[in-house]
């Protein structure tokens, strides 16, 4: 069986080498705005890896479980298969995200401890994880606990061998979010996919940008980002946006709702 979602991700580009594990170690994030964006980017991650006997560990709430395991039967390999195979590890993202928690931070140790022991259920193997705990933590408003769970995580994946995406709920089109979290997210991650569509998130801003400040001053505001533009591991619309949501909150709030307009009115590009 194969897969029958559409996939925009393209060989080649940064993306698409995080999933075919050309980056090994790569600690990537997806923001998504709809469950099913997430299951489509969790799946195309976990098949990848299980096509090259790469077993995984999943970090994720119940329900989100339920999306990734019906994506993951679409894509040819259900549960059945998987567990033949034995190649997947699950726990409770609220349940390890309580136990490593010490007051209002993580606890190295702990963390260690519950991700360590999940790493070694698959001895001398590269694994790819997917976790969601700095998700809850985001969206309950701990961000400080966020950003330390992420370079936990980061640290840890110094010493061992695995490769790591996080899902983040997030409206990509919100201003508080570019000003805020999306800023941490982006520092703390090699690898971002602000959208599920990047080349039509591209357009879609490039336009915004555009037709509220004008091609001459839009045309600046590429020439003073560009020292971030020039690296690739964030896309160019994701800076743009970050940059003017903290840098033109006067135009902010419409170049963001011109964007998402135009993201949403334009069609998805061609399997």
């Amino acid at each position: 069986m194969t897969s029958t979602f559409y996939s925009p991700y393209k060989p080649g580009d940064v993306w698409s080498d995080f999933l075919a594990g050309r980056e090994p170690r790569g600690h990537a994030a997806q923001v998504y705005a709809d469950l099913g964006e997430l299951a489509q980017s969790v799946s195309a991650y976990l098949t990848v890896g299980f096509e090259l006997g790469e077993p995984a560990v999943v970090v994720a709430t119940p329900e989100h479980l339920t999306e990734f395991m019906a994506a993951l039967a679409d894509a040819g390999w259900d549960k059945a298969r998987i567990d033949r195979a034995g190649l997947l590890a699950v726990a409770d993202a609220a349940e390890t995200l309580s136990a490593i928690m010490e007051g209002d931070t993580p606890s190295k140790r702990s963390f260690e401890q519950r991700v360590g022991g999940l790493l070694d259920l698959f001895p001398g193997k590269h694994v790819r994880a997917f976790g969601e705990m700095v998700d809850l933590l985001s969206r309950a408003g701990r961000i400080d606990a966020a950003i330390a769970l992420e370079e936990l995580w980061n640290d840890f994946g110094r010493r061992r061998d695995f490769s790591l995406l996080c899902g983040y709920h997030l409206n990509v089109f919100d201003r508080a979010s570019q000003a805020g979290v999306l800023q941490h997210v982006c520092r703390t991650h090699s690898h971002i996919l602000p959208a599920l569509d990047p080349a039509r998130l591209t357009r879609a801003v490039d336009q915004a940008l555009e037709e509220v400040l004008g091609a001459a001053e839009a045309g600046k505001v590429y020439v003073l980002v560009g020292q971030q533009i020039r690296s690739d591991r964030i896309p160019v619309a994701q800076v743009l946006l970050m940059w003017v949501s903290a840098n033109m909150p006067a135009l902010a709030e419409r170049v963001l709702a011109s964007a998402r307009a135009r993201y949403e009115a334009q069609p998805a590009a061609s399997a």
